[in-house]
């Protein structure tokens, strides 16, 4: 209540502070903020304009573009929405919203399927000689950034501790699961990569053989279509082929988090399901031995209780 009531407050006075200036439904003084999106000062707002036909109606505030109502005619009615989106697992107001739990956690995922059904399995491949997005196979940081996984809290320390071979199979299971849901599994040239290197076979991939002009010619019919899914899984299987499983990991469960909700379920599954650990802090990242992750920025941030040159050790 506390929070709601200080929110309320802070909006408030933002409007007060310039008496001069029409706010419109932006934000009024009647309006008031019970839960936040924790970001900027988004949130949801119910309308407490006594005598107004919208009285006690629920909206949404956004810093950008100001308030907004139609999401439901009471307080009552939005948390009966959210009830039957929990007990049935169904999209919240269809808005793309869905419930999962992970971890004891209940987390809000949007994910939309993506469109799998455009390109010809039996498509001839281009050419050498046309011109088609270059691979990026030799460009960019073989490690990963330690920055981009904290966010993933429990599943970020599996990923940075676990051995390497476990962290490798999961990677071609997550892109198994990427290349199914996005149509890139539809390709031969994709399908017996991807069979290959589920069997622990190094697959080659170059600009020039078969495999390569698949992924190039699928990477500019996705650029042309403004199909971005099909096109980051295209380059998702680049990195993985580059035997960089930890990047590979972490690349495939971005593109993932955008068109499956139970994305954090099916890593831990690929990661062998093993216990989950405790939420990593910074100093966990600080101290964290794996060549494969770069962990400099928090080192740098919090120090290590070694020096950084001795930071060479593998994750167990």
């Amino acid at each position: 209540m506390g929070e709601a009531v200080g929110a309320t407050l802070f909006l408030r006075g933002i409007i007060a502070g310039d008496e001069d200036e029409d706010w419109g439904d932006y934000w009024r003084r009647e309006f008031v903020k019970f839960g936040s999106y924790e970001v900027t000062a988004d949130g949801l707002t119910v309308d407490c304009r006594a005598g107004g036909d919208g009285f006690g109606a629920v909206g949404r505030f956004f810093d950008e573009s100001g308030t907004s109502f139609g999401h439901a005619g009471s307080l009552g009615a939005y948390l009966a929405d959210v009830a039957d989106s929990l007990e049935g697992g169904g999209a919240f107001q269809g808005d793309g919203a869905t419930p999962v739990v992970f971890n004891g956690a209940l987390i809000w995922e949007r994910a939309q399927a993506p469109d799998a059904g455009w390109g010809r399995a039996d498509e001839s491949l281009p050419g050498a000689e046309e011109t088609l997005p270059a691979l990026s196979l030799d460009r960019g940081e073989p490690r990963l950034r330690a920055v981009y996984i904290q966010g993933l809290g429990v599943l970020g320390a599996l990923i940075a501790t676990l051995p390497r071979e476990r962290v490798a199979e999961a990677a071609v299971r997550q892109m198994c699961r990427l290349a199914a849901e996005t149509g890139l599994a539809k390709y031969a040239e994709v399908a017996h990569a991807l069979d290959e290197a589920g069997r622990g076979h190094r697959v080659e991939v170059t600009d020039d053989n078969p495999l390569g002009l698949r992924l190039r010619s699928v990477i500019a019919q996705a650029e042309t279509r403004r199909d971005n899914y099909r096109k980051w899984a295209a380059e998702s299987m680049v990195v993985l082929l580059r035997n960089l499983p930890h990047r590979a990991v972490d690349q495939i469960r971005t593109v993932r988090s955008h068109v499956c909700a139970e994305w954090r379920g099916d890593l831990l599954e690929d990661l062998g399901s093993p216990p989950l650990p405790p939420a990593p802090d910074e100093l966990f990242w600080a101290n964290l031995r794996n060549p494969a992750i770069d962990t400099d920025w928090y080192a740098d941030r919090y120090g290590r209780t070694t020096s950084k040159g001795t930071a060479s050790n593998s994750s167990p």
